[in-house]
């Protein structure tokens, strides 16, 4: 398996300009809340006609074997969407987001509201 990170976005950054490394997202995820928004449920029809429950900024890939990251924060604007194979990198964003004050704030209590109205 090739392993593969691409870094859709990551920082709040002009056209052209590099995005941040994946050192300073995980910075930014210590210091500042994930949005709720990117806790909410909502459902989604993949390619292949299947319907699939969405409720954080953690994702497997409809790939298969990538995980994509997303998100932004409540304190600041730094946008971030990371999709990578790279075992190194997935266990350190799914840290460092399990770890976000977002997380704690939003995750469960999304996923509870969303079960009662479902």
């Amino acid at each position: 398996m090739k392993i593969e990170t691409i870094i859709h976005s990551n920082g709040s950054k002009w056209g052209g300009e590099s995005p941040d490394s994946i050192q300073k997202l995980i910075d930014v995820l210590g210091n500042n809340t994930i949005e709720e928004r990117f806790f909410k449920s909502f459902f989604k029809v993949d390619k292949t006609g299947k319907v699939w429950y969405q409720c954080c900024p953690i994702d497997k890939s409809v790939n298969g074997n990538k995980m994509i990251f997303f998100g932004n924060f409540e304190e600041i604007s730094h946008v971030f969407r990371i999709e990578t194979n790279d075992p190194d990198i997935i266990s350190k964003l799914s840290q460092a987001i399990r770890a976000n004050k977002g997380w704690e704030l939003y995750r469960e209590r999304n996923l509870i509201k969303n079960a009662i109205n479902n």
